[in-house]
């Protein structure tokens, strides 16, 4: 279902190991990128998340996101905190634990980047995530 909120995707990568866990290169010698998994809380026809008879957030498993911009500037503020980051994005909630530095690859109208995340923060209408630009 789309939300003019959130019209662009990510997902989350990590570099993909061999048995002996030493990254796994294509033909060219370039790092092979597998995509993880998020359990993204499903939201009804209002945009409002949806519980399950247990009480719990109904979820499902995705490897893609939609996210919009917040901000992309740095020296955000949050709950009295000073957060250094490139960017504020948001996105539907979801409740898989991102650690600082993981990486995301993002897609907006123009382009596709890869950004590592400095603070995540889920609240009862999406998630926002804090992230800086990863320059090759």
């Amino acid at each position: 279902m789309y939300n003019p909120r959130w019209p662009y995707t990510f997902s989350v990568v990590k570099e993909s190991l061999d048995e002996n866990g030493l990254p796994v290169t294509d033909e060219e010698g370039n790092p092979v990128e597998d995509e993880m998994a998020l359990e993204k809380v499903i939201y009804d026809s209002q945009w409002n998340p949806t519980r399950g008879a247990d009480g719990k957030f109904a979820t499902e498993s995705v490897t893609v996101m939609p996210w919009g911009y917040r901000t992309s500037t740095g020296g955000m503020r949050t709950s009295g905190e000073v957060i250094v980051a490139d960017y504020k994005i948001s996105c539907p909630m979801f409740l898989t634990e991102l650690p600082t530095g993981t990486v995301l690859r993002m897609t907006d109208a123009v382009h596709t980047f890869r950004v590592k995340v400095i603070k995540m923060t889920t609240y009862n209408w999406g998630t926002n995530i804090w992230c800086d630009n990863i320059l090759n």
